[in-house]
C-alpha cells in the first residue's frame, strides 16, 4: 500500500560541535536528534524544570498544604492505562512519605464509566465525601462531572496533560501546561510527570510552614522517579530533554534497587533484569502488563502491584497482570486477524487511494481497539480508528496517527463541519478516543476520510524507514552497544539508534514459526565479524527465502542470558 524508502537522518546542519569527547557515530546519533550541546545528555535533577515554571501550581500546593494541614481527606481520581496507575500510585505514595495517611483513590471502570472525571463516576466519588479530589491524567474535559462534584462542596485539583476543548472546567485549580496557549515549557509532560511537580510543589509548600520536623521526616521525593520513567515512556509522549532526564533518573534507581517490590516482580515476570532495565523493557514488556489490566478489568489491581511492598503479594499481583495481558495478546490477535480480512476485502488501488482507515465489528473488544489501530497504522502508514460496541450501543473508538497528521485537530475539524456526528471525543496528535452514534458510522468514515484529504500534505502518505546510516564494523561490539545504552533513554522523538548493512549469512534457524536467528558474517580491512541477529514475526515468504547476503536495518542490541552478555542484531527490517 505504501512505498518505503530509506531516510538516513540529516546531520548536515546539526549545531552539535563534536570535540571528540564522543566517537563519531555517537556524535552523528545526537545530531541527528537534533541535539545542539553535549550538555543535552547530562541529567542531573538539579536540571530540573523548576517547579514554579507549571503554571498554576504555587496555588494548587497551597490548597493541598492546608488540607493536608487539617488531615482532611484527599482523594486520587486515576485512568485507566499506565501513566494514570502511575500517576495515582505516585500520589498515593508521595503523600504517605509527606506524612498524610487520609489519603484514597479510585479507578474508573472503562466499560461502566468511560474515560475522565464523568457524572456517574462523580456521583460515586461524592457518596464517599472527600474534601479534595485530584485528579490524575484526565479531568480537563470533565466539565459536568467537576461542577458535581463543587456543587457539592469538594475542592478539585485537575491534573492533566491532554488538550483541552473550547471550555475549561470549573475546578479550584487546573495543572496543565496544554491548556494555556502561551506556555512554553512542560507541554511534554506525561500525566504522571505534571503528577509529580504537584507533589514537588506541595513539599515546598509544607516545608514553608514547618511541617516536617521530628515526628515528619522530610522525603527525598525523588524516590517516585521510577514510577514516572514507567509512566512516561508507556504514555509516548516526546521524550524532550526533561523527560529524559525524569525517565533517566528514574532507570537509574530501579536498576539500583531503589523500587517497590511490585515493579520488581513485574520486570521478572517480564524475563528482563531490573539491574539492565531500559526504556525498551518499559514500553514493550512491563507498561503492556499494567496498560492489559485497564483494557479488560479493572487498573485498581494495577495500581496494587505498582505500591506493593511485600514481595509476596507483589508477586501474586504481578503474576495477575501477567494472566490478564496473555489472554489481552489472544483476543488482539483475533481482532488483528478480522481487520485484515476486511483489508483485504479492498483492492490495491482502494488502498492506496485511502488516506484513513476506518473500522469496525460487532463483537470488537473495547479494550483492545487501540491496540488494533496501532498495529493497522503500522502496517499501511495510514491514521487508524478502531471502533468497538459498547454495552448501551454507542461506538467507542480508539485511534493512530503518523507524523505530520494532527488526529486530535482532525477530529475537531470532523467535529465543527458535521456537527452532532462525534459524541464527544479527545486527546494528542498521535493518538485520540471518540464515540459515536450506531448508525453514524459511514458517516463519520467519509467525513474522516474527507478531512485528511483537504488539510493533509499528501507527502506524509510516503512511510521512510529512518536510520543513522552505516554503522562502521569496528563498533559492532558490545562495549558500543553499551555506550549507546547508556547515552540517553531512548523512545518517542527521541528514537534508538538503528544501522543499515550488508552482510553474509552463514547460518539461519526459524524459531516458533515465525522469528528467525542468523549467523553473519560481515568482512572487514582487520577482521571478519561473526555476529548474531534475529528477526522477530516476520511474514511467510521471509520466512522460506533463501537467505545468502541480506540488507538490514538493524539495531544494536545486548542480550543477557545465564549472566552471560553478548551482542546481537535486533533486525526491524530486511530490505
Amino acid at each position: 500500500m505504501t512505498q518505503r524508502s530509506l531516510l538516513v537522518r540529516d546531520v548536515t546542519h546539526s549545531q552539535l560541535k563534536n570535540d571528540d569527547q564522543f566517537s563519531p557515530p555517537v556524535w552523528t546519533i545526537l545530531a541527528g536528534r537534533g541535539v545542539s550541546s553535549f550538555a543535552e545528555t547530562d541529567y542531573k535533577l538539579s536540571r530540573m524544570l523548576p517547579v514554579d515554571a507549571i503554571r498554576n501550581l504555587p496555588e494548587a500546593a497551597q490548597l493541598l498544604a492546608t488540607t493536608i494541614q487539617q488531615k482532611k481527606q484527599i482523594l486520587i481520581f486515576g485512568d485507566y492505562d499506565a501513566d494514570g496507575a502511575t500517576s495515582t500510585a505516585l500520589c498515593v505514595r508521595a503523600l504517605t512519605l509527606m506524612g498524610h495517611h487520609n489519603v484514597s483513590y479510585l479507578m474508573p471502570d472503562r466499560f461502566i464509566n468511560g474515560y475522565g472525571l464523568s457524572v456517574s463516576i462523580a456521583h460515586k466519588i461524592a457518596e464517599a465525601k472527600p474534601d479534595c479530589v485530584i485528579t490524575v491524567d484526565n479531568g480537563i474535559a470533565s466539565i459536568d462531572g467537576i461542577a458535581l462534584l463543587r456543587a457539592q462542596n469538594i475542592d478539585v485539583i485537575v491534573t492533566d496533560h491532554h488538550l483541552p476543548a473550547d471550555e475549561l472546567p470549573n475546578a479550584n485549580v487546573i495543572i496543565n501546561q496544554n491548556a494555556w496557549p502561551g506556555e512554553t515549557v512542560g507541554k511534554n509532560l506525561a500525566g504522571v510527570g505534571v503528577s509529580f511537580y504537584l507533589m514537588l510543589g506541595i513539599r515546598k509548600a509544607l516545608r514553608e510552614i514547618d511541617w516536617f520536623n521530628q515526628q515528619r521526616i522530610e522525603p527525598n521525593l525523588a524516590s517516585c522517579l521510577d514510577l514516572v520513567a514507567i509512566g512516561t515512556v508507556a504514555d509516548l509522549v516526546p521524550l524532550d530533554f526533561h523527560n529524559r532526564l525524569l525517565v533517566n533518573e528514574g532507570l537509574r534507581r530501579m536498576r539500583a534497587g531503589h523500587c517497590s517490590a511490585g515493579i520488581q516482580s513485574l520486570i521478572e515476570i517480564s524475563n528482563k533484569q531490573l539491574t539492565h532495565v531500559t526504556s525498551t523493557d518499559i514500553g514493550f514488556s512491563i507498561a503492556p502488563k499494567i496498560n492489559a489490566a485497564g483494557r479488560l478489568e479493572d487498573m485498581t489491581s494495577g495500581v496494587q502491584c505498582l505500591l506493593a511492598d511485600d514481595q509476596m503479594s507483589a508477586d501474586g499481583l504481578a503474576n495477575q497482570l501477567n494472566d490478564i495481558n496473555q489472554l489481552r495478546k489472544d483476543i488482539q490477535q483475533t481482532m488483528a486477524d478480522e481487520a485484515q480480512l476486511q483489508l483485504a476485502k479492498l483492492s490495491e488501488p482502494e488502498l492506496h487511494a485511502s488516506v484513513g482507515i476506518v473500522l469496525f465489528q460487532k463483537g470488537w473488544h473495547e479494550g483492545i481497539v487501540g491496540i488494533v489501530a496501532s498495529k493497522v497504522k503500522e502496517k499501511y502508514h495510514r491514521p487508524c480508528i478502531v471502533f468497538a460496541e459498547a454495552e448501551d450501543g454507542v461506538l467507542k473508538g480508539s485511534g493512530r496517527s503518523i507524523s505530520g497528521i494532527h488526529l486530535r485537530d482532525i477530529l475537531d475539524v470532523v467535529d465543527k463541519r458535521y456537527p452532532g456526528i462525534i459524541l464527544k471525543f479527545g486527546g494528542h496528535a498521535m493518538a485520540a478516543g471518540l464515540s459515536l452514534k450506531a448508525d453514524a458510522f459511514d458517516l463519520f468514515s467519509t467525513a474522516f476520510q474527507t478531512v485528511i484529504s483537504d488539510l493533509v500534505d499528501p507527502a506524509c502518505f510516503t512511510d521512510s524507514i529512518e536510520c543513522d546510516g552505516l554503522l562502521d564494523s569496528q563498533y559492532l561490539t558490545i562495549d558500543f552497544a553499551k555506550t549507546i545504552q547508556n547515552l540517553t533513554p531512548w523512545g518517542q522523538r527521541f528514537p534508538s539508534p538503528s544501522f543499515v548493512g550488508e552482510f553474509e549469512v552463514t547460518d539461519s534457524k526459524i524459531l516458533a514459526q515465525k522469528h528467525i536467528k542468523f549467523e553473519l558474517k560481515q568482512d572487514s580491512a582487520s577482521s571478519i565479524n561473526r555476529l548474531e541477529a534475529i528477526a522477530f514475526f516476520q511474514p511467510a515468504e521471509v520466512l522460506e527465502a533463501n537467505h545468502d547476503n541480506i540488507h538490514i536495518h538493524y539495531e544494536l542490541n545486548i542480550n543477557h542470558f545465564r549472566n552471560r552478555e553478548s551482542l546481537q542484531l535486533l533486525i526491524r527490517d530486511i530490505l
